[in-house]
């Protein structure tokens, strides 16, 4: 299967619309999932998932399980799909905002293969992996490219490292900003919007100290 790695846009298909078909198909979300679709199809895969649409989020139980299982999700992926809906060009590949916000961090390791599309979901480089632009997402990034190169392990080690790569990103709820490393660094705690993103982040420590793989986290 493959997954779709974006930024959220106004008017995204949720769940329900999409399974009731209440929303219009000319919608933004829509046409971004149309895309997303034949472009997994023409490369083969069988399957897709969009987080957008893939996830009852008026469950709160289902929410928090795909959290937890967000960086899976990716890691087990065929393909990862990348849809960058700023950049025209390689030339512009630094200044989209998809390399600021703290989701797409780890759906950009996770994956084992990748293929970034342009605004108009036109490839950005030839080819079926992309590893020929990765001089280009480390600038973006600030993660090496040796790092980029190889299979991402999950793990707490190197913590300093990573926090730093996710300095550089935001999310819209604070909670997010914590939540969205737990895949990353193989950690897993039960998530509750509305502690504020101290607590999520205090509680994040606390999970990487217990795995300890790192004393330099201690």
């Amino acid at each position: 299967y493959a997954t779709l790695s974006h930024r959220w846009g106004q008017k995204e298909a949720t769940y329900a619309e999409y399974k009731q078909g209440s929303r219009c198909a000319t919608e933004p979300g829509y046409v971004k999932l149309r895309n997303f679709l034949d472009e997994a199809s023409a490369r083969g895969m069988q399957f897709a998932w969009a987080d957008t649409c893939c996830i009852d989020k008026s469950s709160s139980a289902e929410l928090d399980e795909a959290i937890r299982s967000m960086f899976r999700w990716y890691r087990n992926s065929a393909l990862c799909i990348v849809h960058l809906a700023q950049t025209r060009s390689v030339k512009d590949i630094s200044h989209d905002a998809w390399f600021t916000r703290g989701w797409t961090l780890q759906e950009l390791l996770a994956p084992p293969k990748i293929k970034f599309v342009d605004q108009s979901w036109k490839p950005l480089v030839k080819g079926e992996n992309d590893k020929d632009i990765l001089q280009s997402v480390s600038k973006a990034t600030g993660i090496g490219t040796e790092t980029l190169s190889k299979s991402f392990e999950p793990r707490t080690e190197k913590f300093s490292e990573k926090m730093s790569w996710a300095s550089r990103r935001s999310t819209t709820r604070a909670e997010d900003a914590a939540y969205s490393l737990m895949g990353m660094l193989n950690v897993s705690f039960q998530t509750a919007y509305g502690e504020g993103g101290p607590r999520a982040f205090r509680r994040l420590l606390d999970a990487v100290v217990r795995k300890a793989e790192d004393p330099s986290v201690m």
